[in-house]
């Protein structure tokens, strides 16, 4: 049994939100027990008082430590409890944070109103801080029911289908796979037939590939935080253009690059740059690396380079060395992604100068994935100079420019392969979902 209790002025919000389908249900088994406490119980004054105006002025009212407080504290009298304030300040709600919830016996949820409550209250009376979204609802009641109504799904014998739970949106970072019913035909438009042949291996693999593809196309950011599980590979054509990483080449451009004083120049090869940025690509499942530079003698160089490091005895070292290959210019990579997929590339440049390909347009990194995540198969050759940066004016192929890496201080001068490592990750790496774990 999960009991949850709810503290509010408006307690009326929540239960009518509560009485009714799985969670009534719940609620009449006996699986979850919803009690409340309301603040106005614990105030002092015959108007019952619980906000008074702001220090320092300001708009609105704000929720008044004392009566907050020991309603909260009434509220877990007799036993523990972990206690949740719903406020547009918190964390956002996931799926991950609801099956936590649904670990504890005891949850207090306390629902803010007007401008917000004391700071002092969250400093002595709350655990967590919880959001439903970046937007804004006039009191916490309708989060708190949204709170425990994904929590009562998940609790034994609330479902009539224990696997309903899992099989569901976000229970695996995925959006669910799209779902049909009778009729067959409506209005032209049939279900998938697939669905209607009775081939449950199939109907599985069906789900699993369309489930991927609609979390990459409409969740770019949430199919970051999924890893493909190894027999994806086996769900056929269409899973293969989910993989953006897998069409992504790097180039690392010698020339034509800046020096100090602004002219065109071509810089040398080195071996950490090499090495490193292989090592980076191999981990986030890039399609090549290019080394750029026009002098044939430093492309040998870095031909040799590569083959030395793939003779070590250490077959991960090899395999990302294996990705390197020395080309003479832009163009070149360009030639070499069109050929291996068919279609020109998106070229992107990255620059620390946000001056630099004006006429290129800006994007985020999960703006770009989510760009091409909309346009299956087209490959993507990210650009990176050595030098003093890219020289823009000669790189006319260039129709993006990523937003550049920048911390807190105006000093922006990261090596290339740092700022490699950290786009790459931006665009490709595996995400949590950002729960506290209290």
């Amino acid at each position: 049994m999960t009991r949850f209790t709810v503290v509010s002025i408006l307690p009326e919000v929540v239960e009518q939100a509560l009485t009714h389908g799985v969670v009534g249900r719940a609620r009449t088994a006996g699986a979850l027990v919803i009690g409340f406490v309301n603040p106005r119980d614990f105030t002092t004054d015959r108007h019952r008082t619980v906000d008074d105006t702001p220090y320092g002025g300001g708009p609105g009212m704000v929720m008044k430590c004392e009566p907050l407080v020991a309603a909260i504290d009434a509220a877990c009298a007799g036993a523990p409890a972990h206690r949740v304030l719903l406020s547009p300040g918190g964390r956002p709600l996931t799926q991950a944070r609801v099956r936590a919830l649904a670990t504890r016996d005891h949850v207090v949820l306390v629902c803010g109103r007007y401008e917000g409550v004391d700071e002092r209250v969250v400093a002595t009376s709350i655990d967590e801080e919880l959001s439903l979204g970046d937007f804004v609802l006039t009191g916490g009641e309708l989060g708190a029911a949204c709170v425990i109504d994904a929590v009562a799904r998940l609790l034994p014998g609330v479902l009539g289908d224990a696997a309903s739970a899992d099989d569901e949106s976000f229970s695996a970072a995925l959006l669910e796979y799209p779902q049909y019913t009778r009729p067959a035909v409506f209005r032209d438009l049939p279900a998938p037939e697939i669905l209607l042949g009775g081939n449950h291996a199939a109907i599985r693999a069906w789900r699993r590939r369309e489930s991927l593809r609609r979390t990459a196309r409409r969740r770019p950011e949430l199919f970051a935080r999924h890893e493909l599980a190894k027999d994806d590979g086996k769900l056929g054509a269409g899973l293969a253009e989910l993989d953006v990483a897998a069409r992504t080449a790097v180039a690392l451009v010698h020339h034509p690059v800046l020096d100090r004083t602004g002219a065109i120049v071509t810089s040398a090869v080195t071996n950490l740059d090499l090495h490193d940025i292989a090592r980076s690509a191999a981990t986030f499942g890039l399609a090549g690396y290019h080394v750029i530079t026009p002098i044939e003698s430093q492309r040998n160089k870095a031909a040799h380079i590569a083959t030395l490091w793939q003779e070590e005895q250490k077959e991960w070292r090899a395999k990302a060395l294996r990705l390197c290959t020395p080309l003479a210019s832009v163009d070149d990579a360009i030639a070499t992604l069109t050929r291996d997929h068919g279609r020109p590339p998106i070229v992107a440049a990255t620059s620390a100068d946000p001056a630099r390909f004006a006429l290129a347009r800006r994007v985020t990194p999960a703006r770009l994935i989510a760009e091409l995540q909309d346009a299956p198969g087209v490959p993507l050759l990210l650009l990176f100079g050595t030098g003093w940066g890219l020289a823009d004016g000669e790189i006319t192929q260039v129709s993006r420019i990523i937003t550049p890496i920048s911390g807190r201080p105006a000093w922006n001068h990261l090596s290339v392969r740092s700022a490699v490592a950290i786009l790459l990750d931006r665009l490709f790496g595996l995400r949590d979902d950002g729960s506290p774990d209290p």
